[in-house]
């Protein structure tokens, strides 16, 4: 049983839902012409598979737990590698919801003690570290993502408030 203050785990999830909606909202907007585009370097289609990609993996239970997504093209998370295909956007959806349900997953299960213990993915990090680390790294990609949209004519998505 989790003996975490309820409130920890609902203000880090409260924090995290708000970037989720936010990523999903580019996925939904962004039109199909620029989605995959190799001149926007790297593709939109790729910051978003490497952030959720990350977020994959360091809310898994263990390094040797996470299995990485199989799409129908061979996809590459790493910014600036090639990749031999895209993961279309009806595919990134389903994908961002898994993510978002894991992430919540994660966060739920940790107690007291295991929030400030060290991950099990990178020792030098407390569980806490990994959940914050990821929501700047998340955030740092959206905005990211929204000058780009700037950058080509279309409107930006908005800011999704954690009261909303």
């Amino acid at each position: 049983m989790n003996n975490q203050p309820t409130f920890l785990n609902e203000i880090l999830i409260r924090h995290l839902k708000p970037s989720f909606k936010m990523i999903g909202k580019i996925i939904d907007s962004c039109p199909k012409s620029i989605w995959a585009q190799r001149n926007i370097d790297p593709p939109i289609w790729q910051q978003i598979y490497h952030v959720l990609y990350g977020i994959d993996y360091w809310f898994s239970e263990s390094k040797e737990s996470f299995v990485a997504p199989e799409f129908k093209d061979e996809v590459n998370s790493v910014l600036g590698e090639e990749s031999k295909g895209f993961i279309e956007q009806e595919d990134m959806i389903g994908y961002l919801n898994f993510v978002e349900k894991k992430s919540q997953q994660f966060i739920n299960s940790l107690d007291a003690s295991e929030i400030t213990s060290a991950s099990k993915i990178y020792g030098k990090w407390t569980n806490l570290d990994v959940i914050l680390e990821q929501v700047r790294h998340l955030q740092h990609h959206l905005g990211y993502l929204n000058r780009v949209l700037l950058k080509c004519k279309i409107k930006p998505v908005e800011w999704e408030f954690y009261e909303d």
